[in-house]
């Protein structure tokens, strides 16, 4: 009897110890958000490079590429830099943004209102942004652009 006595003072024992030892259970750490995030810096367009001299080799070259520049070209560059590319794509045939605005754009005196006064999704582009004369080389590009193609002359759309 004694010695059943001793192997449960142990046991109670050793189950009191153990019970002590562990460590009790603690949630997971919680997981914090991303910080959020910020708008990227505007990006800043390249500064004007610094005129220089040229070599005298270079000048008729120059003056040929100046010379064979059109109205149109012009009106491609600005199309390019006031961003028209982006909702009516690079031929200003149109996209899921935008509709198509060449080979035939509605006339200019409602081209020219339109662009300033949009009605839908259209950014206003006043004429502190385009000059009448930059938005009439941008109609000039705009009645530029060939004709596209009839549906049966491609052959991946042809029926």
């Amino acid at each position: 009897m004694c010695l059943r006595l001793v192997i449960v003072v142990v046991l109670v024992t050793v189950v009191s110890v153990s019970a002590q030892v562990r460590p009790t259970p603690q949630a997971p750490p919680r997981r914090t958000a991303p910080p959020p995030r910020t708008a990227p810096p505007p990006k800043r367009e390249a500064p004007e490079p610094t005129e220089s001299k040229p070599a005298p080799a270079a000048v008729p070259a120059q003056a040929k590429a100046a010379a064979d520049a059109t109205p149109a070209d012009a009106g491609a560059a600005l199309y390019r830099k006031n961003g028209c590319y982006e909702c009516h794509v690079n031929d200003a045939q149109g996209g899921p943004q935008g509709p198509r605005l060449g080979p035939n754009p509605i006339p200019f005196p409602r081209f020219a209102a339109y662009v300033r006064n949009p009605a839908g999704d259209m950014p206003p582009f006043t004429a502190k942004v385009i000059s009448d004369q930059d938005l009439q080389s941008i109609y000039t590009f705009l009645q530029s652009r060939p004709t596209p193609p009839p549906v049966k002359d491609i052959p991946l759309l042809a029926p």
